[in-house]
């Protein structure tokens, strides 16, 4: 983080001059410039600090971070920031290489621990063990990882501050990553995450927060949701041989081999361990007709149906009838073979696409008609809808579908910090990054 624009090793710009020989190690120490030494204390300082504060005082409060709370933290660190431009010697200190390089480390043993350490949502209680109430269990929400994460943001800051205006690419990529960590720690406590399921046909301005879902408490939103349609497209099913006694595949202890079944697949011969199988028939959306037979429709309840013609290639038996996978009312329609006690069955066919057809209705009297599918979200007011699930037992018939919403305030902030970086990033490979004298 520390610039390269100004000399770090004093406030003029001068090298410092070398240490007298019969100068003791605790003599040197904290006299300027300070290197990797004080960095170290300080650093390892703001941690013991935040250790004890979170043995004290217990998990930090998620208002402290948030609105507007947050907004008055972020005002007075960048008046301290400019601040520092009068004394130069907490510039020069805060941007420097070594305090950059320490709090990396620091950094980088915490994101190691969240790695190592299975981590809780804030608002559950922590494990009753030194490492639960240290705070190791929820780690970015610990006192500790707090102060570390402000103490970064000031030494970018800083960075940021000393950057000569004739250094612009550099400039640009360090206030973007700055505005990056800004919107990320502090906008994290105003970030709403919802949970809201819709009937079809019907209206729903409730959602279920997602902090909130052991205890079943709803919140009313300032949109609604109406549920116009749900429209699921599936790949074609497949067919295996179960054993019924066990419910599993056959043969056990192997990687169930599963067939497919479509219209690629009509009078082909596959081989199903000892069966030979062949689809006389396959209709993409059928309904029973009496007789164990089926016939294709063209109405909502339908089920992908074959004809299907089992041959044991050691006996010369052979079984013929229709599988479905079911769906719906209707049960699953699997074909037995009798001698050996197994069962020919249609897995269930797995979704290729699912979107829902909404209207969201805001309360400024905004309103959007549009549709929500997986990784393309609707955006209405302040808020990103995503298709999040459906009733995964309905299938294709699902009469309700479910949205995750999401209103991030600082999100701009951050999309622009990421641009701010891009374009620093690209100027420095057009320019071919930074040059000494």
């Amino acid at each position: 983080m520390g610039g390269s624009d100004f000399p770090l090793n004093s406030p003029e710009g001068a090298n410092p001059a070398p240490s007298a020989p019969n100068q003791s190690p605790s003599e040197r120490s904290w006299s300027w410039p300070w290197g990797y030494l004080e960095s170290l204390v300080i650093v390892a300082a703001v941690t013991i600090g935040g250790l004890i504060a979170q043995f004290l005082f217990g998990p930090r409060p998620t208002f402290l971070l948030s609105y507007p709370l947050n907004l008055i933290l972020a005002l007075i660190l960048i008046a301290f920031l400019f601040l520092t431009r009068i004394f130069k010697k907490v510039l020069y200190f805060l941007a420097s290489a070594p305090l950059a390089v320490v709090l990396m480390a620091f950094m980088a043993l915490w994101g190691l621990a969240m790695g190592l350490i299975p981590q809780l949502d804030p608002s559950a209680p922590a494990p009753e063990t030194i490492w639960g109430i240290l705070g190791f269990f929820q780690i970015t929400s610990s006192w500790a990882f707090s102060f570390l994460y402000l103490l970064v943001l000031v030494s970018l800051g800083a960075t940021v501050i000393r950057l000569s205006p004739k250094r612009i690419t550099v400039f640009f990529s360090h206030l973007g990553l700055w505005l990056v960590l800004l919107a990320a720690g502090l906008g994290a406590a105003d970030r709403q995450r919802e949970i809201m399921r819709v009937m079809e046909g019907s209206f729903e301005w409730r959602a279920l927060d997602e902090g909130k879902r052991a205890e079943g408490a709803y919140k009313d939103l300032d949109l609604a949701i109406r549920l116009d349609d749900f429209i699921m497209e599936e790949y074609p099913a497949r067919i295996a041989l179960f054993d019924p006694k066990t419910g599993r595949s056959w043969p056990e202890n192997k990687p169930p081999v599963l067939l497919q079944i479509d219209q690629a697949a009509l009078h082909k011969t596959q081989k199903l361990g000892d069966y030979a199988i062949k689809v006389l028939e396959y209709l993409p959306n059928a309904a029973p007709m009496g007789d164990n037979r089926f016939i294709r429709v063209m109405f909502q309840g339908s089920v992908q149906a074959a004809l299907v013609e089992a041959k044991n290639l050691k006996t010369g038996q052979t079984f013929q009838g229709w599988l479905t996978p079911g769906g719906g009312r209707l049960p699953p329609n699997p074909l037995i073979l009798e001698k050996d006690g197994l069962v020919l069955a249609m897995t269930r066919p797995e979704p290729r696409s699912f979107v829902s057809k909404v209207k969201i209705f805001t309360i400024e009297g905004q309103e959007v008609e549009s549709s929500v599918s997986v990784n393309h979200p609707l955006a209405a007011g302040d808020w990103l809808i995503y298709q999040r699930d459906y009733d995964a037992e309905a299938g294709a018939f699902s009469l309700w579908s479910g949205f995750e919403l999401i209103k991030d305030p600082w999100l701009n902030l951050a999309y622009a910090g990421f641009g701010l970086w891009a374009l620093g990033c690209v100027g420095l490979i057009v320019k071919g990054g930074p040059r000494k004298p």
